[in-house]
């Protein structure tokens, strides 16, 4: 069984989840390893959400992801663990001083559902409203009062208000109108966060083999979209081959993922699907770097870090973990 962590750890409150409720993503396996952790949106996405009279700029699903990543933050931190992700040590320690309300003391022993009722307010913001006779216009410095003249034309009120936003900068992040200090770096598909955060909780737990993880009765690693039957190796497993889907790649990338996945032999290659879910690839983020991203404070991803250059080490592409991983399961 190939090492995740220095040491041996022993997980309590951090546990992989039961196939319960997957995303609704419909796009096909090869644009969701493209695009999956990087912030490409449809307008729809840039979209923020209404919740509880104030505006969510993702889906409460998708803070209860990085709500489990930080709970596993700080049960290694608190056991001093050492992970290894390319090759390279990296020290578990959150930074505190980046989840400035969070209570980080509850988080390792409450439910998400719990701490969200008292902390939902860090990441809601209010939604724009029209004051009353009554009111009294705030002095907060991330409020903006505006006068409007009711005959207007509305067409004629939006170009005031971009005139006024390009000329006093009242707006202060131009990528979505969300201000929040935590906000999340990437798009969320809730059933590949969960299969990275599942994959990395069993290796780290080290009871299950590769085949064990991905063939399991609680369907910890389950399909990510409508089009695919799993991952390639849990395709290939259950008799299903490339013409029974809708398959986009090309013969060449066809070519190149059964040399990686089944290595011209009738067993499936296991340890591959398993690598790519906790270390990622060349165009993913792995269960690894998730995670250190979330001890930085951030989510999905850091947005300047990749964690493969903290250290004057010898140079590797990851592969030898891969190597360690095929080898031994």
């Amino acid at each position: 069984m190939s090492k995740q962590t220095t040491n041996p750890v022993k997980l309590k409150y951090s546990r992989a989840v039961k196939k319960g409720r997957t995303s609704s993503y419909t796009g096909s396996e090869k644009y969701r390893q493209e695009d999956e952790f990087y912030n490409i949106q449809t307008p729809r996405g840039d979209l923020s959400k209404m919740v509880d009279g104030g505006i969510l700029e993702k889906r409460i699903a998708s803070y209860r992801h990085w709500f489990k990543f930080l709970k596993l933050a700080i049960e290694l931190e608190q056991q001093n663990a050492v992970l290894i992700y390319k090759k390279k040590h990296h020290k578990i320690k959150v930074n505190k001083s980046m989840y400035e309300g969070w209570n980080l003391d509850k988080v390792l022993t409450m439910k998400f559902d719990d701490w969200w009722k008292g902390h939902r307010h860090l990441f809601i913001d209010d939604i724009s409203r029209v004051l009353s006779n009554k009111d009294k216009v705030s002095n907060d410095d991330n409020r903006v009062t505006i006068e409007f003249d009711k005959n207007r034309r509305l067409a004629d009120v939006v170009k005031d208000l971009r005139r006024m936003n390009k000329e006093q900068n009242m707006f202060r992040n131009q990528s979505n109108g969300f201000i929040s200090n935590f906000v999340i770096n990437g798009r969320v598909i809730d059933a590949t966060l969960q299969n990275r955060f599942n994959a990395l909780i069993l290796k780290l737990e080290g009871k299950l083999k590769n085949k064990e993880i991905l063939t399991h009765e609680n369907n910890y690693i389950r399909p990510t979209s409508k089009s695919q039957k799993g991952y390639a190796s849990q395709r290939m497993a259950g008799g299903i081959t490339d013409e029974d889907i809708d398959d986009p790649r090309s013969d060449a990338e066809k070519r190149l993922d059964d040399k990686l996945v089944y290595k011209d032999v009738e067993e499936p290659n296991w340890g591959y699907t398993i690598h790519e879910l906790i270390n990622g690839s060349s165009s993913t983020t792995g269960a690894k770097q998730i995670l250190l991203s979330v001890c930085d404070g951030y989510f999905l991803k850091h947005p300047t870090k990749t964690y493969l250059d903290d250290e004057p080490e010898e140079e590797s592409d990851g592969w030898e973990e891969y190597d360690e991983i095929i080898g031994l399961d």
